[in-house]
């Protein structure tokens, strides 16, 4: 039997060790930056990062970790697991301790637990939570080895350096939370805002959101990358998220954009337009007001990703993990409609149900006004209507008609205007005007005008007759 040695001398050796060469290591490092939203220039640091954490990591000093398992169907362990190497996973994870994992422990019973309360005790651990926290039947509706799971979390909470939230279900309560949530579940921040609130714990430690169902392994990475080997947090944003790796819509990165800003949409599944590769928003792709860099990552080794595949987004990191009850199954749904639900006071309602209820309401609103004032009479004879204006009443002085209603009453007598056809003749020989000018003036010029109008068909007919 051939006894290989191991050797900390060297970081090449370790990763010959392993079965990984240099180039395969520089990948890594150069997913790493992808992971983390850094430019290709901070590969050179990040292997230098690496190289100094893990032959100091090898020499006895892992990070201890513990990963629980709550209300979920472990697809984010199984996500994170189902590598291969030199996958970034792979390597990294052999950074950490795992000292407790119900899935992935080989031991199981006792033992295990008894190993998750010594790790708990000496402190400096990092949690990984992975489900949803059930709160239904005062905690007992989720029990691991006869404990309650939300005393699991509070004890597990209290003495952690960190808490990843990995996968939605615990970040913001996921699937198991979905309407009507009879078990309780709730998201893991939530939960522990309303422990503290309570006085049950005294402080939480830095929480980091990493949604997604499931999470994308890549995104834990360079969490563990952050937290582990460059000694300190990633930048979070205001949802507890990475900031560099959920602070842009999966719209702003999507290889259909083009498409959708020129109004070209997949309406129906099957279609031509689909078979284009057109802009799947229409059919209820949610990647406007998802916030990840799922075009850029991908999955499976980055060979595709849900849209990609021809799926719309379903929005699964695009909810709250601060406010209880809006979470993204329920925000989102229905997956394959235009528009999603939206949250008022604990409910999710369907905006079509809304516009609808709208329009009823306009409607029954306008047949009780047609019905009234068919009761009141108010339709036989029209509306009633004013002789007067009441404020000319009001003022007569200042009224339109108060001008003529003056001259009337001194006796001038108002004259009209002369028409444009009594104008003419005066404006083109210069003479007075008509105010001016003699009663046989006007009568002339009547007559003139009369005996131009009768002659004028004889006229036609002459020069018909000359033309012949």
């Amino acid at each position: 039997m051939t006894t290989i040695e191991t050797s900390t001398t060297g970081f090449d050796q370790i990763l010959e060790q392993r079965g990984v060469s240099r180039r395969d290591f520089l990948k890594l490092c150069g997913g790493v930056a992808v992971a983390l939203g850094l430019s290709q220039a901070m590969i050179p640091k990040i292997a230098e990062a690496l190289e100094a954490s893990v032959i100091g990591k090898t020499q006895g000093a892992l990070t201890p970790a513990i990963w629980l398992e709550l209300a979920s169907c472990t697809g984010c362990t199984e996500s994170l697991a189902q590598v291969d190497t030199p996958d970034v996973a792979t390597i990294v994870l052999d950074l950490i301790s795992l000292n407790y994992a119900e899935t992935l422990s080989a031991g199981a019973g006792y033992s295990l637990e008894e190993a998750k309360a010594q790790t708990i005790e000496a402190g400096g651990y990092l949690l990984f939570i992975e489900g949803a926290l059930m709160e239904g039947w005062e905690g007992n509706a989720l029990r691991i080895a006869d404990e309650k799971g939300t005393e699991i979390v509070e004890h597990a909470a209290a003495h952690a350096i960190a808490i990843v939230c990995v996968g939605s279900c615990a970040v913001d309560g996921g699937w198991q939370s979905a309407h009507p949530n009879p078990g309780g579940a709730i998201g893991i921040q939530a939960y522990l805002n309303k422990a503290k609130a309570a006085g049950r714990i005294e402080k939480i430690p830095p929480i980091i959101n990493v949604p997604l169902c499931p999470a994308n392994p890549e995104h834990l990475v360079a969490v563990l990358v952050n937290a582990i080997l460059l000694g300190r947090l990633p930048q979070l944003n205001s949802l507890g998220e990475p900031s560099l790796i959920f602070d842009q819509t999966i719209h702003d990165n999507c290889p259909r954009r083009g498409h959708f800003e020129n109004g070209e949409f997949v309406y129906e599944f099957g279609s031509k337009e689909e078979a284009r590769g057109y802009c799947l928003y229409a059919v209820g792709c949610k990647g406007p007001q998802t916030k990840s860099n799922c075009p850029i990552v991908r999955w499976n080794r980055r060979a595709s990703w849900c849209v990609e595949s021809g799926a719309p987004c379903a929005g699964c990191a695009a909810a709250d993990p601060t406010k209880q009850g809006f979470n993204w199954v329920d925000l989102n749904a229905p997956f394959l409609n235009r528009f999603k639900n939206v949250g008022v006071a604990g409910l999710s309602i369907d905006p079509t149900f809304i516009a609808y209820g709208i329009a009823g309401l306009a409607v029954v609103a306008l047949a009780i006004h047609g019905f009234g004032m068919k009761a009141t009479g108010r339709t036989k004879e029209g509306a009633p209507f004013e002789l007067e204006r009441a404020w000319d009443s009001e003022h007569p002085d200042q009224a339109v008609g108060a001008a003529a209603a003056a001259k009337k009453a001194a006796g001038i007598e108002e004259v009209e205007p002369p028409s444009a056809q009594e104008a003419a003749p005066e404006a083109a020989s210069g003479e007075a005007t008509l105010d001016e000018a003699a009663p046989d003036t006007v009568d002339a010029a009547d007559s003139a005008t009369n005996t131009t109008l009768d002659t004028a068909p004889e006229a036609n007919e002459a020069k018909k007759g000359g033309n012949d």
